[in-house]
């Protein structure tokens, strides 16, 4: 009843309601900018891809110009554009230059494997092949991006557990810290959220 009502609303009014928390909002958007999703990925041609994971990364593109937008600047069109031809070509870039580490590298596969590990605390790629909510997939991006120089490493080690489902007592034993610190280090992650970017974001990444 709710996405009937916002139908009427012009896009920048369903961008502010989406930036506030309002998740029928978000999906309207998604919804209307899918079209064009698939028009900027088709453009697009990566051998290591599938044509489904660049559409799925261009949403997650779609959705970090929802809550990066601000009136005034450009219209919101043509921000999303930019954005989801930006995250592609970071994603495409990123798996081209995975892949070709993978083929040009003469040590061991358990080498190989150590190697991508390490990769992967310098870019977050959500696993698309396994995750489909594409939404909470885009947040944890934009949280991770903005968060992640402000925090020691050991701190970088219990967020990327907590993003991954862990509870603060598994946390806990894993990195081998006590609860309080488990605990410190998520409320320190919400507090960035909350001062750099929007409230409305934990709203959609716990519920």
């Amino acid at each position: 009843m709710i996405k009937y009502a916002l139908r009427s609303k012009p896009v920048e009014k369903l961008v502010e309601l989406a930036q506030s928390g309002l998740a029928e909002a978000m999906d309207l958007i998604v919804e209307k900018f899918h079209p064009m999703v698939v028009k900027i990925a088709s453009q697009f041609y990566a051998p290591w891809a599938e044509f489904d994971d660049i559409v799925q990364n261009g949403l997650i593109g779609l959705i970090k110009a929802i809550f990066y937008f601000e009136p005034g600047k450009s219209s919101f069109s043509t921000f999303a554009w930019r954005s989801i031809e930006s995250e592609i070509k970071t994603f495409i870039t990123y798996q081209n230059r995975k892949k070709n580490k993978m083929l040009s590298d003469s040590t061991s596969i358990d080498s190989i494997f150590t190697d991508d590990e390490d990769e992967q605390i310098d870019y977050f790629l959500p696993d698309v092949s396994t995750d489909k909510n594409v939404v909470k997939r885009a947040i944890l991006s934009i949280v991770y991006e903005e968060v992640i120089e402000s925090l020691k490493d050991d701190e970088i080690e219990i967020f990327q557990l907590w993003l991954d489902g862990f509870s603060y007592r598994e946390i806990q034993d894993k990195v081998g810290v006590n609860f309080k610190k488990v605990d410190n280090t998520v409320q320190k992650v919400k507090k960035i959220v909350r001062n750099r970017l929007s409230a409305s974001l934990l709203t959609f990444l716990e519920g």
